[in-house]
């Protein structure tokens, strides 16, 4: 039996099939919020920008002590933030998305509340922290205070509440 093929174009009784796959929109093959792997490499990236642009000093000069947003998009967002000597965030639970801070100058007193009791990490420049749901902690500047590179995934509206 010879087969047959038509080139005529589709009329309003034709129906044109297809896999279905032709039109998803683009987020819903995105994830809703990265890993803290994934944020963690985006922090390095971010971290050697800052330094390429002169430093985290020179990006926070003309901020008058506010958090300094440099990327925000629909996954995750990336701030630096000024911490003064003795700042510090009240004891706080993450209950949505995950969360990286790295510590780019001065350090960070990072305590960990858990069923164990509390356990307390010094974070020097060069050190970082995730935060994943379920986890509790607080941040406290040190004497000479800090500066720090803080991603959050999905975006937050406000990068860090100091108590």
């Amino acid at each position: 039996m010879a087969e047959t093929t038509s080139t005529a174009a589709p009329t309003q009784n034709t129906r044109v099939r297809t896999s279905g796959l032709d039109h998803l929109e683009p987020y819903l093959l995105a994830p809703s919020s990265l890993t803290p792997t994934a944020l963690r490499e985006r922090a390095e990236i971010i971290t050697a920008e800052i330094a390429a642009a002169g430093g985290a000093e020179a990006l926070l000069a003309s901020s008058d002590g506010e958090p300094v947003a440099l990327r925000g998009n629909f996954l995750y967002d990336a701030w630096l933030v000024r911490w003064t000597p003795g700042d510090a965030t009240d004891l706080h639970a993450h209950s949505v998305g995950f969360q990286t801070v790295t510590v780019l100058g001065g350090h960070l007193t990072e305590t960990v509340a858990s069923n164990a009791g509390l356990d307390e990490t010094q974070l020097a420049t060069g050190g970082q922290l995730a935060a994943r749901p379920g986890h509790t902690h607080r941040l406290v500047a040190g004497e000479a205070g800090a500066v720090t590179l803080m991603l959050s995934s999905p975006p937050r509206s406000v990068p860090v509440l100091k108590g």
